[in-house]
C-alpha cells in the first residue's frame, strides 16, 4: 500500500477573524484623530496665507489709490430715484423687502482683484453697474481659492434668496469678511447698527469708506481688518452685496437658531456681545470653522489667531479703530 502524507489545512477560527477585525478597528481609530489634525493643520496654514495675500493686496490697494476699500459701493442718486418710483434703471429685481437700495454693491473683495493676480476678472467688472445685473452673471458666480478656506464644508456657487425665500441669483461664496467694528449702541441692538448705518461703523470696512492709516488711532497692529465668517455657518457673495438678496444661517450650522439678515450684511461683520463662535451666533457675528480659533487679518498686514476663549472687551477693542475703545460700548 503506497504511503501517503496527508496534508492539514489551517484555517482562522470565527473568534480569531473578530479579534483581528476588532483590531484594525481600533488602530483606524488611533489613527484618524492623528490624520484630521494632519489635515485641519494643512488647511489652516493655506488659509493663513490666504489672509495673508489678502494684506498684501489691502496695503497695494492703499499705497496706489490712497485709502483702504469700502466695505461695499453705494450710489446714493441711484437710490433716491427708485425711492422716489423712478424708472428702474438696471436689470435688477424690484425693491421688495428693503426700503433703500444697494447699487452699486461692490464689495472690498471686488476692489482687491488686480493686487491678487486676478486683472482679468476685475477688468470684466464694470462698477458702476449693479452686482444683480446680468452683465455681472461672470464676474458674480466664478469661485476664487483665495476666498475659500479649506476648512469650509459649503463653499461654491449657491443660490441667493430673497427675503420672501424665492430665488435670486447665483453666486460664488466668500470665507472672509470686512470688519465694521463693534456694537456702537446697546447689548440690546441687535445688529440693527449695521443694518440701518453701514456707513457709520468704528472698524475699517464701512459704506462707501475711504479710510486711511491715519484714521486708524489704536494702532494697525491692534485693529481687525478681515477675518473669518464661513459659508458654513452663513453664506454670502464675494462679490459685494447684492440687492434684495439675503445673508441666510446655513442648513446645519452649528449654532441654535437660523437668522435672515439684509444684504448689507453680506460682506462685513462686527463684534457685538457675544463671544467668538457662540452657539447664539447670528450672520452679522465673525465665525470660525478652526478648532484652534479664528485666522484673523490685521490692518498692519501680520495675520493671527484670536482664541474662541478670548475676552469679550478685547474682543470688541480690536474690532474699532478708535483710540478710547471703552467709549464706544453702551450698557
Amino acid at each position: 500500500m503506497p504511503y501517503s502524507l496527508a496534508v492539514r489545512r489551517h484555517a482562522f477560527t470565527l473568534l480569531e477573524v473578530l479579534v483581528v477585525i476588532a483590531i484594525i478597528a481600533i488602530l483606524i481609530g488611533l489613527l484618524l484623530p492623528a490624520i484630521q489634525r494632519v489635515r485641519e493643520s494643512a488647511n489652516r496654514i493655506r488659509c493663513v496665507n490666504n489672509l495673508k495675500q489678502m494684506g498684501l493686496a489691502m496695503h497695494a490697494h492703499h499705497d496706489q489709490l490712497g485709502s483702504f476699500p469700502p466695505a461695499y459701493t453705494w450710489n446714493e442718486a441711484l437710490a433716491i430715484k427708485q425711492a422716489r418710483g423712478g424708472p428702474r434703471l438696471f436689470d435688477r429685481p424690484p425693491p421688495m423687502a428693503f426700503v433703500e437700495t444697494n447699487w452699486p454693491g461692490w464689495g472690498w473683495a471686488a476692489f482687491l482683484l488686480p493686487y491678487l493676480e486676478q486683472d482679468g476678472l476685475y477688468r470684466q467688472i464694470d462698477f458702476n453697474a449693479p452686482t444683480v445685473g446680468t452683465q455681472a452673471a461672470a464676474v458674480r458666480t466664478t469661485k476664487l481659492s483665495i476666498y475659500t478656506c479649506p476648512s469650509d464644508s459649503a463653499t461654491g456657487v449657491y443660490t441667493v434668496l430673497t427675503l420672501q425665500g424665492a430665488p435670486l441669483l447665483e453666486a460664488a461664496t466668500n470665507s472672509y469678511v470686512g470688519c465694521y467694528g463693534a456694537g456702537i449702541y446697546t447689548r440690546f441692538d441687535f445688529g440693527v447698527g449695521i443694518v440701518i448705518s453701514p456707513h457709520l461703523g468704528n472698524g475699517l470696512f464701512i459704506r462707501n469708506g475711504m479710510l486711511q492709516f491715519k484714521d486708524i488711532a489704536d494702532g494697525t497692529a491692534n485693529t481687525l481688518a478681515i477675518a473669518e465668517r464661513p459659508a458654513m455657518f452663513a453664506r454670502a457673495p464675494w462679490v459685494g452685496v447684492l440687492d434684495q438678496g439675503t445673508v441666510r444661517t446655513t442648513p446645519n450650522a452649528p449654532v441654535y437658531q437660523s437668522v435672515i439678515h439684509p444684504p448689507q450684511l453680506m460682506v462685513m461683520s462686527r463684534v457685538g456681545f457675544k463671544s467668538l463662535n457662540d452657539p447664539w451666533s447670528e450672520p452679522y457675528e465673525f465665525f470660525t470653522p478652526h478648532p484652534a480659533g479664528m485666522n484673523s487679518l490685521f490692518a498692519d498686514g501680520s495675520v493671527r489667531v484670536i482664541r474662541t476663549s478670548i475676552s469679550l472687551d478685547v474682543f470688541r477693542a480690536m474690532a474699532t479703530r478708535a483710540a478710547n475703545d471703552d467709549a464706544n460700548y453702551a450698557d
